[in-house]
C-alpha cells in the first residue's frame, strides 16, 4: 500500500509518541513475546487504519483501545493453549505438571495481595484499576478507552478501590494491652 509523505511522517510520529507507552502496557499484561507481538500488532493495525485514526490525544486513547483489544485476544489464545497442554498431558498421564506462562512471580507479599485482591474484582473492573494505576490515564481517557462515560468510570473505580482497600486491610491484627504495673 503506498503512502504519501506526509502519511508515512504522520504514523512515525504517532508511533514516536506513543510506542514506550504502548509497550508498558503491553508488558503489563503479557509475556514479553507475546506482549512483543501484540506491539507489532497494534501498529500493524494503527497503520492499516491510519486514515480511521483521531489526531493528537484521541489518536492516543485509539491506540489504547486498539491495545486493549490485542492484549485482550493473546491472552484469550494463551488460555486456550494452556487448556489445551493441559489436557493433552492429562491425557497422556505423563505425570508431568503444566506450567501457566501467565505465572508472574511477585518479590514482595504485598504486591502479591494487592495483585490478588485486584483479581477478585471483574475483569472489566480489573481494566479499569490498571489504566488508571498503570497507564495514570484521567477519567475521561479511561472513558474514552473503554467507550463509557466519566461518570461511569468515577463510580465504577470508587467501587473497585473500595472493594479492593477492604481487601487489603490487616488481617486480625490485635494489639494486646500490656498490664501495667
Amino acid at each position: 500500500m503506498d503512502r504519501s509523505p506526509s502519511a508515512d511522517a504522520r504514523f512515525r510520529t504517532m508511533y514516536e509518541e506513543n510506542y514506550d507507552a504502548l509497550r508498558d502496557y503491553c508488558l503489563r499484561r503479557l509475556p514479553t513475546d507475546d506482549a512483543n507481538e501484540a506491539l507489532a500488532e497494534i501498529f500493524l493495525v494503527a497503520w492499516r487504519r491510519l486514515d480511521d485514526v483521531p489526531a493528537g490525544d484521541q489518536g492516543r486513547l485509539w491506540l489504547f483501545g486498539v491495545a486493549r483489544r490485542v492484549t485482550s485476544t493473546t491472552q484469550r489464545g494463551t488460555r486456550r493453549r494452556s487448556r489445551l497442554t493441559a489436557k493433552s498431558m492429562a491425557q497422556a498421564d505423563t505425570g508431568a505438571v503444566a506450567i501457566d506462562t501467565e505465572t508472574v512471580v511477585v518479590r514482595r507479599s504485598e504486591d502479591a495481595r494487592l495483585l490478588e485482591a485486584i483479581g477478585t474484582l471483574r475483569p472489566s473492573d480489573q481494566e479499569l484499576v490498571r489504566l488508571k494505576a498503570w497507564e495514570e490515564l484521567s477519567h475521561s481517557d479511561i472513558g474514552e478507552v473503554l467507550g463509557i462515560s466519566s461518570h461511569a468510570v468515577d463510580m465504577r473505580l470508587n467501587r473497585a478501590l473500595k472493594k479492593v482497600a477492604k481487601i487489603m486491610r490487616p488481617r486480625n491484627h490485635k494489639i494486646m494491652n500490656s498490664p501495667r504495673p
